[in-house]
């Protein structure tokens, strides 16, 4: 037991020091810890800035993925952080999730473009009864999102706050993962708690009615196998500056990847 715990905690050391980057640091599954930022976003628009917390302006977006680039972070999806937990499947080097809550249309109108240049996917999350509403992504766009390598997962039916109401969780949790599957033809793998919102009756839940993993909102880099029913998001505050925005990631120094050795035989 206390080489188990040795070993996690020189594991987490070396991930946060940038040592391991963006891959398993234990061999085991059910113990590989891994470094992976995931942000979170709502609106990219420079038409809300009255609800600064939730809407960063479009400048600054890009400016954020261009400094992104700078530090050669590659993104991911949640199922592919998932999956590595899981099953040890590869990842680049400094991996980054952005995420998306609410799907409103600016991400396919402003983000999607922006992150298109530099090369990057999101995983935008659906409430799920406001799929054909004025103002947010509609089948189409959500096509579109797909065909380019991004996710879609479920932000449950009305975005109800589960935790305050558990006689919800089958409409909210799933029901609105069968009727956006439906919808757009596509596995929908994961949840986002509405407003970050999560107990062990909802989480348990998640994983009972289908999905991988389950999306909240916290401070935590590090993820495991103990908590893709929970995976922590750092939310990117609307007045963020690209300092703060820094301070939300674990490698904020000028990076090159490392040229491919070539064998030479002698």
């Amino acid at each position: 037991m206390m080489v188990k715990f040795i070993s996690t905690l020189i594991a987490l050391i070396l991930s946060a020091s940038g040592i391991f980057q963006g891959s398993s640091v234990l061999g085991d599954t059910k113990d590989r810890v891994i470094t992976v930022p995931i942000l979170l976003y709502h609106n990219i628009s420079d038409t809300n800035s009255d609800d600064s917390r939730y809407t960063v302006t479009i400048d600054n977006f890009t400016d954020q993925m261009e400094q992104l680039r700078y530090w050669g972070y590659s993104t991911i999806s949640v199922k592919q952080l998932v999956d590595h937990i899981k099953k040890g499947h590869s990842l680049p080097p400094r991996p980054v999730v952005i995420t998306f809550d609410d799907g409103y249309l600016d991400v396919y109108t402003n983000a999607f473009p922006i992150m298109e240049k530099y090369g990057y996917t999101g995983t935008v999350y659906i409430v799920a009864n406001r799929l054909k509403s004025d103002g947010f992504l509609h089948e189409g766009e959500l096509e579109t999102l797909l065909d380019h390598g991004w996710e879609v997962g479920s932000h449950g039916m009305t975005h109800t706050e589960l935790t305050q109401n558990h006689a919800l969780v089958r409409q909210e949790i799933l029901q609105s993962r069968l009727d956006l599957e439906d919808a757009l033809e596509t596995r929908i793998s994961s949840f986002a708690y509405p407003f970050g919102s999560v107990d062990w009756y909802v989480s348990n839940k998640v994983i009972d009615y289908g999905y991988q993993a389950g999306v909240s909102v916290g401070h935590i880099l590090f993820h495991s196998s103990g908590t893709v029913d929970n995976l922590s998001r750092r939310e990117v505050l609307g007045d963020a500056d690209l300092e703060a925005f820094g301070d939300l990631l674990p490698w904020t120094n000028y990076y090159v990847p490392a040229p491919r050795r070539k064998y030479i035989p002698q």
